[in-house]
């Protein structure tokens, strides 16, 4: 499920969820707090519409960063996610919309758990410090492998090694490091409410991809909602995610340690090099 990805870095935008769809500058002007004025109009006339590249919002790259800083003092968090992906069935070109639930918890630096759930599967991914597990219960399998120190270097290895992309997996590079190189453009396109509160939304754009975040107003500048298209593809696939934050939760190492059902099988997680090699 590759749906993330959209951490602010050159190399971040060639995958993509996580994704966040970008507005372009026509679609920010549109959405703008004020009507453009005659001169405005004049020049836009005589010069033509300014292009993606040609736009560099310093407010909206501060709200970026301003948003890592602020994510990066969150020892622990808790985040629910209602997502949309949009993408083409198997070898055809027809469009489809696939929905899906995410729960997180996180404790910096050493363990996450993450919950993924459709209507077609549910896989869990629970990491404690030491390993990661990956659970699909209701097959009534898991496979375990070794994992490195850090959440940061887990979701590295977990995406070189095996192919595992976790959906807002992003969220754990802005918090270390909130870094915005790669972005090309970024407006901010206005004011927005989402589910009641109030926002700021910006729209950015990368090599592959444009996406937008809605980010809280207030002492609380989390990301509230995450939109992801990726222009790489003919089809443009997309992705759409609200957020739900609990930022002081009482996590405690037992949400990080997977115990077995009664009936499971443990099962060896397949290399991306011994697939390659086949």
């Amino acid at each position: 499920m590759p749906v993330s990805r959209f951490r602010p870095t050159a190399g971040a935008f060639t995958l993509a969820l996580l994704l966040a769809v970008a507005a372009t500058p026509a679609l920010a002007q549109a959405a703008a707090d004020q009507t453009p004025s005659a001169a405005d109009a004049a020049t836009t006339a005589a010069t033509g519409p300014r292009t993606a590249t040609q736009t560099l919002d310093p407010v909206a790259i501060q709200a970026l960063k301003g948003m890592g800083n602020y994510l990066k003092t969150l020892q622990s968090f808790e985040i629910q996610s209602k997502a949309t992906m949009e993408s083409t069935l198997q070898d055809t070109d027809i469009a489809v919309h696939l929905g899906y639930e995410a729960t997180y918890k996180v404790m910096r630096p050493t363990a996450f758990f993450v919950q993924l759930k459709s209507d077609r599967a549910i896989r869990e991914y629970y990491y404690d410090g030491k390993s990661l597990t990956v659970n699909v219960p209701r097959q009534n399998y898991y496979a375990k492998v070794p994992a490195p120190a850090t959440i940061r270097q887990t979701v590295d290895k977990i995406y070189l090694d095996y192919g595992i992309d976790l959906p807002l997996a992003d969220l754990f590079y802005w918090s270390e490091n909130p870094v915005t190189d790669g972005i090309t453009s970024a407006v901010r396109v206005g004011f927005a409410r989402i589910n009641g509160q109030e926002t700021d939304q910006f729209a950015y754009r990368g090599e592959d991809l444009d996406w937008q975040l809605w980010i809280a107003r207030g002492k609380k500048p989390v990301p509230l909602k995450v939109v992801i298209i990726d222009r790489s593809n003919p089809i443009r696939p997309s992705y759409v995610a609200e957020l739900t934050w609990n930022t002081a939760p009482a996590l405690t190492a037992r949400d990080f340690a997977f115990v077995p059902g009664k009936n499971a099988t443990a099962i060896q997680l397949a290399a991306l090099s011994s697939l390659e090699g086949n």
